[in-house]
């Protein structure tokens, strides 16, 4: 049930950041821009310090899609190290086999 919810609130998350990507990209281009009218240079300056914190990418979490976990979260498969080890052991992970020597 937990961990449902930290899912759900992760993707909520990458959604808004995707949604408002572009306009945090083109209002940063316009406070660098040294050929505009200081005022709209503040005016860009303060609308995007007014855009929320959840819109950041720091806000997003390498979340486990199973479980919830955030910690040792694989990249490759977005799986944690326990949903990982479970999952290649009994073979549903194409490619990933235990190590023999």
């Amino acid at each position: 049930m937990r961990e449902q919810q930290w899912i759900l609130i992760d993707n909520f998350k990458r959604k808004i950041f995707i949604k408002n990507e572009l306009k945090k990209i083109i209002l940063k281009s316009l406070i660098k821009n040294s050929f505009i009218f200081d005022a709209n240079r503040y005016l860009a300056h303060y609308r995007k310090n007014k855009i929320s914190r959840f819109k950041n990418v720091i806000q997003q979490h390498n979340r486990c899609f199973i479980s919830g976990r955030r910690w040792y979260v694989l990249k490759i498969t977005r799986l944690s190290r326990f949903k990982f080890r479970d999952h290649s052991y009994s073979g549903l992970l194409p490619g990933f086999s235990r190590a023999s020597w």
